[in-house]
């Protein structure tokens, strides 16, 4: 099954200086002021760093990164691989290898 199309838009569109003020409200525990604190800069920051590592998985998953080849085409083994990391059909349960 193919991965979908990312649902989310952008969470804010800041940059430059606004970005790395956003940053510092961050990285001065500003959370802990949130009732108090209108804009949410701080979270809205936290909230884009997690949308990126998502993006980026999701880049990770849909490449061939993942896949590892046999004699077979681009099926996945049915043995645990020796190297750490890669996928192989575990009885019909996807798994990664632990090398």
């Amino acid at each position: 099954m193919a991965l979908a199309t990312r649902k989310s838009g952008d969470i804010h569109t800041k940059s430059g200086s606004d970005l790395a003020d956003m940053k510092a409200k961050y990285d001065d525990n500003k959370l802990s002021d949130l009732p108090a604190y209108d804009d949410f800069q701080a979270l809205l920051y936290q909230i884009q760093l997690l949308r990126e590592d998502i993006d980026e998985l999701r880049r990770y998953i849909s490449s061939d990164e993942l896949l590892t080849p046999n004699t077979m085409g681009d099926s996945l083994p049915t043995s645990n691989p020796s190297s750490a990391g890669q996928l192989w059909n575990n009885r019909g349960v996807l798994s990664i290898s632990n090398g």
